[in-house]
């Protein structure tokens, strides 16, 4: 009952974990959410495609199989690149991934991060507190070499309220990094509702810490998305998924 019942949702679900009681069971916690908000995409490229185009400002020419895993699965649930130690050399993952093919006729990357109730976000462990502390770990190197970010911004982005933005961005620019020759654009994107207001305030402080933000990283409420959703599609199918979204995850 935490998944919608049509587009193959709870079979993409049982295919990424067996059962896990936070991702089942857990109607308040944003596990959930990315099987629900696209999944059903991958159902209709040219519908995702001009979904995201409208989020991206038509940059987008064709939404097709992932190049760097080889699949033909076209929008990844829970992704993190392999071997680690060529990223970020952790568990950062994105809560979905795509692939696209951009206008200037090279590869871009999507990754997305949805958040729901959920606030800052606390050291998760040992390995994630040496990245932070030592100052030659993956997390600096990439970030540096991306040249997105102020040079005075890193005692604020390892803090509570950054640090696991900050590790999304940079891991998609860790692929950019790391694959040069397969992919020139990346794209960070936080999902919402507008009732968070902790998430509202630190995405507006988070880019303060940038040094330009050329799509780099961006926002999308969930009122938003539904509207957007809704916007480029007639196929009944479609809008009974949009009519529970919105009735699931905004109060009235």
């Amino acid at each position: 009952m935490n998944f919608y019942q049509d587009f193959e949702i709870f079979e993409a679900v049982k295919n990424y974990r067996p059962y896990n009681r936070p991702l089942y069971s857990n109607m308040l916690r944003s596990e959930h959410i990315p099987f629900n908000f696209f999944i059903p995409l991958r159902h209709d490229l040219t519908f995702c495609k001009n979904v995201f185009n409208e989020i991206l400002g038509g940059c987008i020419k064709s939404i097709d199989k992932n190049a760097i895993i080889e699949d033909k699965i076209n929008i990844i649930i829970e992704f993190a690149p392999k071997p680690k130690e060529h990223y970020l050399n952790d568990r950062t993952s994105f809560d979905a991934y795509i692939e696209y093919n951009h206008t200037d006729n090279s590869k871009g990357i999507i990754g997305i991060e949805a958040k729901y109730t959920e606030r800052e976000y606390k050291i998760s462990g040992k390995t994630e507190q040496e990245a932070i502390d030592k100052p030659n770990s993956n997390y600096y190197i990439v970030s540096a070499k991306s040249g997105l970010f102020k040079p005075d911004s890193y005692k604020d982005l390892k803090s509570d309220n950054f640090r696991q933005i900050w590790r999304n961005q940079i891991l998609g620019e860790s692929i950019l990094q790391h694959k040069p020759d397969s992919f020139k654009h990346f794209s960070s994107l936080t999902f919402f509702p507008k009732g968070n207001l902790h998430f509202i305030e630190a995405s507006k402080e988070y880019s303060k810490l940038l040094l330009s933000n050329n799509n780099n990283f961006m926002t999308v409420l969930y009122e938003d998305y539904f509207s957007i959703l809704r916007s480029y599609t007639h196929d009944k199918r479609f809008l009974n998924w949009i009519d529970y979204l919105q009735d699931r995850y905004i109060v009235k």
